[in-house]
């Protein structure tokens, strides 16, 4: 019988089949990582020269920034210096005629003061509109501080000064004139200090070259206390503090024909002139302004010839002001016989007590029309 088989007919595809060796059995665990290559060395060091370059670009924009903040405290040190020369100048302007005070007029230094005070207040006005850079904020206020109390001492000094000259002085002309000069005092001070921490920082800043200008306004401190202050007041016045002085004095006395020669006895000879002139000049001496000031002046030659008197009065003389009288109708006896004396008086003013200085005198000689030529000096 015939036997068939089960087993079915096998086809080629035209694949070879793997050989079974081939086959491999599956890696029990995780897969293995793959293998990469080296890091990429380039990266590393790109990354590296950015970090250099950030550490020294940043570097240089702070170094950048404090050149700039110097730059700014330069600028400022230099319109500050402008305004401390400008006070600087005040500040000897006051002190020229706080020491020499009886030399001029009060209404010279009513005004001179006046002019001061309103530069100080003006240097003060300009303080204040400066661009104060970040390294020079707590400076300023010192220099600020310092422009005010110089407008507001001498305000109060110009104030009290006058008091001194118009009225009677009293212990609130003493204490105005204190407060204003110790202002001076502090404001020489706050200066000071801000000129030692300016000059600091300058330095710091490589500006040492640049010096910051000085200025002082009252050297000796206790004249500002008062005591000196009531001192002062009675070197101005010439008498105790507290009152009112008057007086007037005979400050020069010349002649028209002037004096050529003088004898042995001192009496002044004067050339022939068919004019004779007196000029007086008188000063109000006191404290207080004068009206109506008498000017008398009187010839009276040695010979027995008649005295002659004239009068002129000074309408308003105000204290430390000097007015100039001028006599033209006094007529001198000529020859080198003939002696003149002439007298002139101012005053005196009522409550004067100072009378030694109210007068002068001169003895004179005044040669005849035909002695002008005569060369032999008389002796008396």
């Amino acid at each position: 019988m015939a036997q068939f088989s089960n087993s079915r007919p096998k086809y080629s595809t035209g694949k070879r089949r793997k050989n079974a060796r081939s086959r491999r059995a599956a890696t029990v665990g995780p897969a293995p990582a793959r293998r990469r290559g080296p890091a990429p060395v380039l990266i590393i060091a790109a990354i590296i020269f950015l970090l250099v370059i950030c550490w020294i670009f940043g570097r240089g924009c702070g170094g950048n920034q404090e050149a700039k903040a110097n730059e700014l405290l330069r600028e400022y040190s230099d319109q500050a210096n402008k305004l401390i020369s400008r006070s600087a100048t005040i500040g000897t302007q006051f002190n020229t005629l706080k020491d020499d005070v009886k030399a001029v007029t009060r209404d010279d230094a009513a005004r001179k003061l006046q002019s001061m005070i309103d530069s100080c207040k003006q240097i003060s006005h300009d303080s204040s509109l400066i661009k104060v850079p970040a390294k020079a904020l707590t400076l300023q206020p010192l220099l600020q501080l310092t422009f005010d109390l110089r407008a507001d001492g001498l305000d109060k000094y110009r104030a009290s000064l006058l008091d001194v000259l118009d009225k009677k002085n009293s212990s609130t002309t003493i204490s105005t004139m204190s407060q204003g000069l110790l202002n001076l005092v502090i404001s020489d001070s706050s200066l000071q200090r801000y000129r030692g921490t300016l000059q600091d920082q300058l330095n710091a800043a490589k500006f040492g070259f640049m010096k910051v200008a000085d200025s002082v306004y009252m050297p000796k401190t206790d004249e500002a206390l008062e005591a000196g202050v009531s001192t002062y007041i009675s070197g101005i016045s010439g008498a105790d503090t507290g009152n009112a002085l008057h007086g007037v004095a005979v400050v020069g006395l010349s002649t028209a024909p002037a004096r050529v020669d003088t004898t042995s006895s001192g009496v002044s000879i004067l050339p022939y002139s068919q004019t004779f002139t007196v000029k007086v000049s008188v000063q109000n001496q006191g404290n207080q302004e004068e009206d109506n000031v008498p000017v008398v002046a009187t010839l009276t030659p040695d010979t027995g010839g008649n005295q002659q008197k004239k009068t002129q009065k000074i309408t308003r003389l105000k204290a430390g002001e000097t007015a100039t009288m001028v006599f033209e109708d006094l007529v001198p006896a000529t020859g080198t016989d003939k002696t003149n004396s002439l007298k002139v008086m101012a005053g005196p003013v009522p409550n004067e007590k100072k009378l030694d200085n109210n007068s002068q005198d001169l003895t004179f000689i005044m040669r005849s029309d035909t002695g002008a030529q005569t060369t032999t000096t008389p002796t008396q």
